[in-house]
């Protein structure tokens, strides 16, 4: 494989997922190979980091020798600029990849059309392998740019519909109902108020597949997904800039998108930890020339697993998100509180009195809650959660909670519960993969994680 390569669908959807391991190992290593050189060769950036890291492609020998590169970030190719793309490409030939900032810097990201389809086809075989087809009426949950990006094959011969998380809930019911809607997929957040919404009015929406994406599911949005559309919520692990990473089967492990990514599970410093322990993802695209993104690093905790699945499809497995870094948010003292927790602050009053909430943590002491009032509002409720959250981080810590109108979605129509304006690398302990971070963690999640 000595020229760059793009999957067909036909490959994503049917050949790729039936491989033998070993053969698609051997199929990877020849694309890593032409990818480090062409990113060496063709693209400034990789040239001046590798050059300054003291690292040839000649000195990579195999996927073994992936943690010899250093890694990258959304931060530092944004900051090279035009010096992370491909020398010699055409801007028209282009398009933009917009990210939604919900683990940071929402950040703009171009690519050529042919990487783009790849990346959509990663979204259609997850879909696909629980059982969605063209002939289904599928719904997709997204933003007026997600909407506008669909192929040639999904714009002839599926019948898809749209609902922006922006509508209100009253619109996108509507829209629910009036489609017929067979299958639903988007981002968790906004699926997850949508249930939110039905249960509360006392109703349910059988769906065949529910497919929710782009942020962490915790425990508590899979069962309201499950409770409202009467089907196990199909978990797809994402980023706008690489597609699907890992998506659930309909056995419900979580399969890596291994003919198109290279997954790693590392440490701070960049070392692989052994599988099955937890660390921080990253991960390396195979099939992106224009944009490299070799040794992408997430702010993600995961972990990889040596387990097998009876699905059919032979991709190695990894486990569930436990959560973005910074969703892990720190107390004065330095020690870390699970995302889980903050899902449950309103358990010992009888439940939530809020539709929709939000938290930002501006410093390790100082907090804002953002939220909706119920119709049947109880103040004494949310001041009881309040206390929840000082008695957790610390009896000093200022939580202001501040009623709004709606809580504010992200550039890319996601909604986010959890917000830092931290920065994970300048805080002591932000590294939930470490085992003396999960004293601040929930039981479920420390368990998930050891």
């Amino acid at each position: 494989m000595e020229e760059r390569f793009y999957p067909s669908l036909i490959d994503i959807l049917f050949r790729n997922p039936r491989k033998d391991p070993t053969q698609l190992r051997t199929e990877n290593e020849k694309q890593f190979q032409y990818l480090l050189r062409h990113a060496y060769e063709r693209v400034p950036y990789y040239r001046r980091l590798w050059d300054e890291a003291g690292v040839n492609p000649n000195d990579i020998k195999s996927i073994a020798d992936l943690p010899k590169l250093p890694m990258v970030d959304k931060e530092t190719i944004v900051a090279a600029g035009d010096d992370a793309l491909e020398q010699g490409v055409d801007p028209a030939t282009m398009d933009t990849m917009s990210t939604s900032g919900t683990s940071g810097r929402a950040i703009t990201m171009r690519r050529v059309i042919k990487e783009i389809r790849v990346v959509r086809r990663s979204y259609l075989r997850s879909l696909f392998k629980n059982g969605a087809r063209p002939w289904h009426r599928n719904l997709t949950m997204a933003s007026t740019w997600l909407s506008n990006k669909k192929g040639w094959f999904i714009s002839k011969f599926a019948k898809t519909h749209h609902i922006f998380p922006k509508d209100s809930l009253d619109d996108q019911l509507k829209t629910l109902r009036e489609f017929d809607t067979q299958n639903l997929m988007g981002q968790t957040g906004g699926l997850f108020l949508l249930a939110r919404e039905l249960l509360r009015r006392g109703e349910t929406y059988p769906l065949n597949i529910l497919a929710p994406t782009g942020a962490t599911l915790m425990p508590q949005m899979r069962a309201a997904l499950r409770e409202a559309f009467c089907t196990e919520p199909r978990d797809l692990y994402g980023a706008v800039e690489l597609g699907a990473i890992s998506w659930q089967c309909k056995a419900g492990n979580y399969h890596v998108d291994a003919d198109r990514m290279l997954v790693e599970i590392v440490d701070t410093d960049g070392r692989p930890v052994p599988v099955g322990e937890t660390g921080q993802v990253v991960c390396t695209t195979l099939h992106g020339y224009s944009l490299p993104l070799i040794r992408y690093r997430l702010r993600d905790v995961a972990s990889l697993s040596k387990d097998t699945c009876s699905c059919g499809v032979k991709f190695p497995l990894m486990g569930p998100v436990h959560g973005r870094i910074n969703d892990f948010l720190p107390t004065p003292t330095g020690e870390l509180v699970s995302p889980h927790f903050l899902y449950h602050i309103f358990d010992h009053v009888g439940g939530s009195p809020v539709k929709e909430w939000r938290i930002i943590q501006h410093a390790p002491d100082r907090m804002t809650y953002e939220y909706v009032p119920e119709d049947n509002f109880n103040q004494a409720a949310l001041e009881g959660g309040m206390d929840t959250i000082r008695e957790r981080f610390g009896g000093n810590i200022e939580v202001n909670a501040v009623q709004v109108e709606s809580v504010p979605m992200t550039p890319n129509g996601k909604r986010t519960c959890i917000v830092s304006e931290l920065n994970p690398e300048s805080i002591d302990g932000m590294r939930p993969w470490d085992k003396e971070a999960q004293a601040g963690m929930s039981e479920e999640l420390a368990a998930m994680s050891s």
